[in-house]
């Protein structure tokens, strides 16, 4: 139901414009803020200067429904471009290292192993599982963990701690692993969860504790910095080859414009957000060295159990 009126709305959209225009539309969970703001607003300008005839419309902040439901959008065609993070969960886990905690330390690690031999076969498998073709990635930052009267500093600190997981399942394999017990939850709910303490603690992107101003129900930041968060931008095949040539060449090199700001941009937000949360009262938390070292035994043997043969030594190759 809620397709077949996302499809209505948009077929009027559609029917308002210019009869040159061609429709654009981008959709996200993202909220706009922070580095996810900085790509689309660069994007944004880009494209209506090299492509005057396309028309863009942007709807972030889940406006048109979870995650899950956004990667089946652009799957089917309802929308033309998706930026997202759990769409490999969904095609191709045996394949992205990337979501591992704890194996890449720095980004330039994970753009190694995506300009490798699997991530061309993640290429892949999203153009054959998820009708979709890759355009981009830029970076997020390393995810951080907030919680709300709870802290951790060492693994056996974290036994018990009832955290919210998006639904991936390597992760709620390594959390609870670790001792966590995981709460899988639509990303919208986490504010409300952390207020009524139906979770204690949740997992995220700094852009998204502070753009969806989870830091107000939170006492504690958390520096896991556990994986090295990037989006994927991506665009529906059937959409991308109705383009002319062109076409399909001004918005390459609005979206390449858009992921370089959007990286330069990544370190300087990220420093000034954990300042601004920290600002507002929240304890920021440095876990021990030692938690990795704990963690890693547990995150290797879970990765191995999900990755395909060979991805789990080709991301450590790409990690150094």
């Amino acid at each position: 139901m809620l397709k077949h009126m996302m499809a209505s709305a948009f077929a009027l959209a559609l029917m308002a414009l210019p009869a040159h225009a061609k429709k654009v539309t981008l959709a996200s969970s993202a909220p706009n803020s922070g580095i996810n703001k900085v790509f689309v607003e660069t994007f944004s300008a880009e494209l209506k200067k090299q492509a005057p005839g396309l028309e863009l419309e942007v709807f972030l902040d889940s406006q048109l429904g979870a995650e899950r439901e956004l990667t089946d959008l652009v799957r089917i065609g309802e929308t033309s471009i998706h930026m997202g993070v759990i769409h490999s969960s969904q095609y191709y886990p045996e394949l992205d290292a990337t979501l591992v905690p704890y194996l890449f330390q720095t980004y330039d690690g994970v753009k190694a192993f995506l300009a490798g031999p699997i991530g061309k076969k993640m290429e892949d498998a999203l153009r054959q599982k998820g009708n979709a073709v890759t355009l981009g990635y830029y970076y997020q930052g390393a995810r951080w963990t907030s919680a709300r009267n709870k802290s951790f500093e060492t693994v056996d600190e974290l036994k018990g701690v009832k955290i919210r997981m998006p639904k991936i399942p390597l992760w709620i394999d390594i959390w609870s692993g670790l001792g966590a017990t995981i709460a899988p939850m639509p990303s919208k709910e986490v504010f409300s969860a952390m207020q009524a303490g139906v979770i204690d603690a949740q997992e995220n992107m700094l852009s998204n504790i502070w753009g969806r101003r989870i830091y107000e129900v939170s006492t504690h930041l958390i520096a896991t910095k556990h994986q090295q968060s990037y989006m994927t931008i991506m665009a529906n095949q059937n959409f991308w080859q109705k383009l002319t040539d062109a076409e399909r060449t001004a918005v390459k090199a609005a979206i390449d414009a858009g992921t370089k700001a959007a990286d330069a941009a990544a370190t300087a937000l990220n420093d000034k957000i954990v300042k601004d949360i920290v600002a507002k009262g929240v304890k920021l938390v440095e876990p021990k060295p030692a938690f990795r070292e704990a963690a890693l035994p547990v995150v290797e043997k879970a990765s191995r159990a999900i990755l395909a043969p060979g991805v789990w030594d080709e991301a450590v190759k790409a990690s150094k």
